[in-house]
């Protein structure tokens, strides 16, 4: 078996999912490659476009997929969504190799799914993949293996529960006061993010501080709120881990306003923890990620649609630092040192 390189394969990539993976596989002497499987759109939009960089890595992906058919007994760590058609496509092609599933979806009896499948042959290929093809399925959060377990005869010392790690930057110790009712708002600027909400929520409360790190189709909304109303920042994108972990230390509370749709909910939520090892309090609507990290010793959710009277009872109640504190402690559960073990499965 090939065990000096273990590849992720993935639509998109998303290499911080899995530093903690990386950071156990260096402690073992063994290469982690990122590859996708997403290929011909990208490559297509590389040649309109003319991106030579994203040229490149397709036809490295192109190559990596063809060699899988005359190769055998590759480590592959799969990440794709839930009752995506293309798994039966990929199925031949990892036929001789061990594959790994990755998941962070947490509802899995087919009423909540992030693709809908174009026939019942799916849903076959995919629990034969989760029963026999995988040997080991490693969950983003408690919530979705109990709805594998629930949903397939799978064997639960089958999945583990492997929480996304922390950047360590996020650890570090400025030595900073928190500013009293102030608030911030890290991600990506998007309706199903609920930022509209949250600046009407400052835009009448102007004695509390919002500021909101982020880009999205949403940008031009939120650099108007900025620009009309003083108690409302805008930064801009923050992509220096190091950057984004000093101007979260002075703040008090994060707040995490996600909206339900169709195929999407918050299934974890990064930046919960990123605040969390800055002593951040989070408040976040009650989707089934955050609805799991933050316990009430350290944090606030509230039932979606709630934010403003959830923000007035957090304003009244002004909770002092114990809360913050404690928020910093629990972050230390999801360090590297912490979620690297987790992946140990991976080296059986």
């Amino acid at each position: 078996m090939n065990t000096k390189t273990i590849y992720v394969l993935h639509k998109n990539g998303a290499d911080n999912h899995y530093i903690g993976l990386k950071q156990l596989l260096q402690e073992n002497d063994i290469e982690i490659k990122f590859r996708e499987f997403s290929i011909m759109g990208k490559l297509f939009k590389s040649l309109i476009k003319g991106k030579p960089k994203l040229f490149k890595k397709q036809i490295i992906n192109l190559i990596f997929v063809a060699k899988l058919l005359v190769s055998k007994n590759k480590k592959i760590v799969l990440g794709i969504a839930p009752f995506d058609d293309k798994l039966s496509r990929l199925l031949p092609l990892l036929k001789k190799h061990n594959v790994y599933y990755h998941t962070s979806w947490t509802c899995w009896d087919k009423t909540f799914n992030p693709k809908q499948p174009k026939n019942k042959k799916t849903y076959h290929a995919w629990s034969w993949f989760l029963k026999h093809k995988t040997k080991h399925i490693f969950c983003v959060t408690q919530t979705a293996k109990n709805s594998l377990l629930a949903n397939y005869q799978i064997k639960p010392e089958k999945i583990s529960v492997v929480y996304h790690a922390v950047n360590e930057a996020f650890f570090t110790d400025f030595k900073t006061e928190k500013k009293q009712n102030s608030f911030v708002y890290v991600g990506r600027l998007v309706q199903e993010k609920g930022i509209v909400e949250v600046l009407d929520f400052f835009k009448k409360n102007t004695a509390v501080q919002l500021t909101i790190i982020g880009r999205g189709k949403l940008e031009s909304l939120v650099r108007e709120a900025a620009e009309s109303t003083e108690n409302i920042s805008y930064v801009g994108s923050v992509s220096d881990k190091a950057k984004l972990a000093q101007i979260l230390s002075n703040q008090k509370y994060l707040i995490l306003n996600s909206k339900k749709t169709n195929k999407w909910e918050e299934l974890f939520g990064m930046v919960i923890i990123e605040a969390m090892a800055q002593g951040l309090i989070p408040i976040s609507s009650n989707h089934s990620g955050p609805s799991e990290i933050i316990k009430k010793e350290i944090g606030f959710v509230y039932p979606e649609g709630k934010l403003e009277s959830t923000l007035l009872s957090v304003i009244k109640e002004n909770p002092n630092s114990k809360k913050s504190a404690l928020a910093k402690k629990e972050a230390h559960l999801f360090n590297l040192q912490n979620i690297s073990k987790k992946w140990k499965p991976i080296l059986a």
